[in-house]
């Protein structure tokens, strides 16, 4: 029986490309985002493009999502991410950030690249057509 260890570490040597993928689509969303974010701000208001925590725990998010398969745990994983978004939005200057990467690190987990994709689109539209003061 092998362990979990040795599992993981044969699924990065031979499936690292698509890790590299799948943290490139994350971040592209992100920047994308944060980009829709940031307009209509001041300079000096401005957050960062990439927010790296949110980038990191979405990742470890899309990683947790490929690999687990049990049909209960994948709902309570997801629920938990979200709840945690919303926890690290309130503490944060970008409150509306944490739940959309979340949603859209589930999504690119599960191969729904299309979904994630329209939700990015979505998200961006949404961030961009509103005003600043009401984020």
């Amino acid at each position: 029986m092998r362990s979990r260890i040795t599992e993981w570490m044969d699924g990065f040597s031979s499936g690292g490309g698509a890790l590299v993928l799948l943290f490139l689509e994350l971040l592209v969303a992100v920047v994308l985002i944060g980009w829709a974010y940031n307009r209509g701000f001041r300079p000096t208001d401005r957050g960062p493009l990439v927010r790296w925590p949110l980038l990191i725990i979405g990742y470890g998010l899309a990683l947790v999502v490929q690999h687990v398969h049990q049909f209960w745990w994948q709902p309570l994983i997801i629920a938990a991410a979200v709840v945690v978004a919303g926890f690290f939005g309130r503490s944060s200057y970008s409150s509306g950030l944490g739940v959309p990467v979340m949603l859209l690190a589930t999504l690119l987990g599960y191969g729904l690249v299309l979904s994630a994709i329209a939700l990015t689109v979505l998200t961006v539209l949404v961030l961009a057509l509103s005003p600043a003061g009401k984020r």
